[in-house]
């Protein structure tokens, strides 16, 4: 083996290295909130774990592509006392013609207390996503549904109205819609459809996403730049 060879599969180790240890930061995929401090409004529109819902799910576009690894969402405070009031389910659906589709992409259980700062009844709740098992394509449509895990018919959770002329980041493409089952299932719950739209509806939500730091892409770029030009002069010089 030459000296060159040796040489240059340092520098390939050096850049593999480097590549597993890149620095990620969490960035807004799509934003569409309540509309600001004290400006929240309860949609009157509930979202219900359970074997006919109703459920709710909105669309979003996300801005930019990554892995899912936190979601906010505002709404109604939980229901009942206790730690059951705090569990959500959280539905990521892709898009078939306009509505979610089945099966899922995920769906996970999360617990979140809902925090009223301001005062106008309308709760902020957050919860990370873990395991980040949901990749986000930027333009590419996506359904999100969140409802609670201990609402009723009789105490139900609603989730609240998404103000302001649209989403603050990323888009989104058609009204909100609501699901409660249909016969026969192939679940159970109402997951799966049949889902009917929700007209001028839509639900204030944010979506995290983890992407690689800027600086890290730009080392990574450097270095692939760098191990193209020793290779270049070692074949010139053999």
């Amino acid at each position: 083996m030459t000296t060159g060879s040796v040489k240059w599969q340092s520098t390939l180790l050096a850049l593999l290295l480097v590549f597993s240890g890149v620095v990620r930061a969490s960035i807004i995929a799509y934003e569409w909130t309540e509309g600001g401090p004290g400006n929240g409004v309860d949609s009157t529109h509930a979202s219900i774990h359970g074997t006919t819902g109703p459920v709710l799910a909105d669309d979003f576009t996300p801005a930019v592509s990554g892995r899912v690894v936190r979601v906010d969402w505002w709404g109604t405070a939980p229901v009942t006392a206790g730690a059951a009031s705090d569990l959500w389910e959280i539905t990521f659906h892709s898009d078939s013609s306009g509505a979610p589709s089945w099966p899922a992409i995920a769906q996970h259980f999360v617990s979140a207390a809902g925090v009223d700062s301001d005062g106008d009844g309308i709760f902020f709740f957050s919860a990370n996503w873990s395991p980040m098992d949901v990749l986000l394509t930027s333009g590419q449509d996506y359904w999100f549904s969140v409802a609670n895990a201990s609402a009723s018919s009789s105490t139900p959770w609603n989730w609240a109205d998404a103000l302001g002329a649209g989403p603050t980041v990323g888009s989104e493409q058609y009204d909100a819609m609501r699901s409660v089952g249909g016969a026969p299932s192939v679940v159970a719950g109402p997951h799966d459809g049949p889902w009917s739209s929700i007209t001028d509806q839509d639900f204030a939500y944010r979506i995290w996403v983890e992407v690689p730091e800027p600086a890290t892409l730009t080392l990574m770029s450097l270095g692939l730049v760098g191990l193209g030009f020793r290779r270049h002069r070692n074949k010139s010089s053999a």
